[in-house]
């Protein structure tokens, strides 16, 4: 019987575990359902772990161990064996930094730092942080050629990559999805913050991590404009440490706030507490954040970028994320006209029940590996 392993050993924070998540979670209720014709290990991070749901059956594979792997950090030869072996090894999201001895090794590509190298994000870094940056996605890229397969989100990413001198035909497109979780009411789990603090009639928010390309400390900017240009006072929440709220200088204004890191189970209550998500993000190969708030009936405005623009089409309120005045104008005018903020809703709302589904997705990587073998 052919052996396949499911490597989600080097996630630890962000979108990948979520998707990791997900993908096993999907896994094991589909090899519940089906004759087994392979034999399917899992490998996954503490992280991934501590975010599968209550309910989940690790039983439904033939071997599943926790174990992180950090960035470069060398594993000793033994760890490394449990690798060793299979048929097809399917690193959910890389690059993973040493070649295991398989077969076949498929990995999921969602690096749009070395996607688009030439992308406004690395205008805004101070020189240290650019040159380190491109030092650090030079030796990921070098990686990424190493695999026999590529799995990207979205088109635009496998003819960028095509253009970069990767083989086109060694790139699947997969889309990203919502979570199931978001379909199952008795998964979801509450945040641990006090709303009371929220004094403000309208709630903004992000989910995710401050990383540089986010352009999340433009909102320092958004919220001096939005008061003293539109005498519109909102709140603002984040899923930040108390480090990373100081990092973007938010520890200082009263109505910024943070519930902290919140599992995948706690993202639905997220979503629930805002009134709008605002996304400035510069570069992305696909965040699902935007269809994430879409499902839970909330306000998207985003940064009018194809990576946002070509997902949520007319169903998102759009602005220039380089411009905090064009940011604060942008959810401005979403407040204003209520009539066309649940218009946009509406059509939020089915365009998410359009796309594919957590299982769908489970199912097209389950079809990919298949077919290398």
């Amino acid at each position: 019987m052919r052996s396949i392993l499911i490597n989600a050993s080097n996630l630890h924070v962000g979108g990948g575990v979520q998707v990791a998540t997900s993908f096993i979670t999907e896994l094991s209720k589909l090899l519940k359902s089906q004759i087994k014709s392979c034999d399917i290990s899992v490998l996954c991070s503490e992280k991934v772990y501590q975010n599968l749901p209550s309910d989940f059956d690790k039983n439904s594979f033939t071997q599943f161990d926790v174990l992180d792997i950090n960035g470069v950090r060398q594993l000793s030869s033994k760890l490394k064996e449990k690798f060793n072996g299979f048929d097809v090894c399917f690193t959910i999201f890389g690059p993973l930094y040493f070649t295991p001895k398989v077969k076949i090794h498929i990995c999921g590509f969602a690096q749009p730092w070395i996607a688009y190298p030439d992308n406004v994000a690395y205008q805004k870094l101070p020189f240290k942080e650019w040159l380190k940056n491109k030092i650090k996605f030079k030796i990921q890229s070098f990686f990424f050629h190493r695999f026999d397969q590529l799995i990207v989100e979205q088109k635009h990413v496998k003819d960028a990559l095509g253009k970069l001198g990767y083989d086109s035909n060694d790139i699947s497109v997969v889309s990203n999805c919502v979570s199931a979780i978001y379909d199952d009411k008795n998964q979801w789990r509450p945040l641990d913050f006090d709303s009371s603090k929220l004094t403000n009639d309208i709630i903004l928010g992000f989910i995710g991590r401050p990383y540089s390309h986010k352009n999340i400390v433009i909102l320092n900017q958004v919220n001096e404009i939005l008061v003293s240009k539109f005498q519109m006072h909102c709140d603002f929440i984040f899923t930040f440490t108390e480090a990373e709220m100081q990092q973007c200088g938010f520890a200082a204004n009263n109505n910024f706030f943070s519930v902290g890191e919140i599992s995948a189970t706690q993202c639905p209550a997220f979503y629930d507490l805002l009134d709008a998500l605002v996304f400035p993000s510069l570069l992305e190969c696909f965040s699902a954040s935007p269809i994430e708030a879409m499902k839970m009936n909330t306000t998207v405005i985003a940064s009018d970028y194809p990576f946002v623009r070509e997902v949520c089409g007319d169903a998102a309120f759009y602005f220039n994320p380089l411009s905090a005045e064009e940011i604060a104008t942008a959810i401005f005018n979403a407040f204003s006209n209520n009539k066309l903020r649940e218009e946009k809703k509406r059509l939020g709302s089915q365009l998410v029940s359009a796309l594919p589904t957590a299982k769908d997705r489970a199912i097209s990587y389950l079809n990919i590996i298949k077919r290398s073998l």
